[in-house]
């Protein structure tokens, strides 16, 4: 009986372990430049910054609020990344909150190698909300 409790109680944090956000790569192969196929104005740009990869959305949406705005929060357009089970995870950068469930998610695919991939923009661009209708990036840098 001893011996079956140990093993309910291993299996039991290897699932919750395995179900946690450690598990989620951080994101790093995608550092670089990357540029929309459809939209060339617009930009994405992941760079590490202490000890996380940020994602730098410099959509022409964005630039366009950036020139327009006095009040605008260089951080509004930053995210924390991180990636596994074919999704994109990101929560804004000024959100330090801990758990997934503060992370924006949107479908992720890599295509051509890892030359490109497909995103859902809801994954990082929340306002959109769209769901199957993933955008494509290309790698420029």
């Amino acid at each position: 009986m001893k011996r079956l409790n140990l093993l309910l109680l291993f299996v039991t944090v290897v699932l919750l372990t395995s179900c946690g956000k450690e598990n989620l790569s951080s994101g790093r192969e995608l550092l670089g430049s990357w540029v929309d196929v459809n939209h060339t104005a617009d930009t994405l740009v992941f760079f590490k910054k202490g000890g996380i990869v940020v994602l730098l959305d410099n959509s022409l949406t964005y630039r366009t609020i950036r020139q327009n705005s006095d009040n605008f929060d260089p951080l509004t357009n930053q995210y924390e990344v991180r990636m596994g089970g074919g999704e994109l995870f990101t929560r804004p950068l000024n959100m330090r909150e801990s758990g997934l469930e503060n992370f924006f998610r949107g479908k992720f695919e890599w295509v051509d190698g890892k030359q490109s991939f497909a995103v859902e923009p809801n994954g990082f661009r929340p306002f959109l909300s769209c769901t199957g209708c993933p955008q494509r990036f290309r790698k420029i840098d």
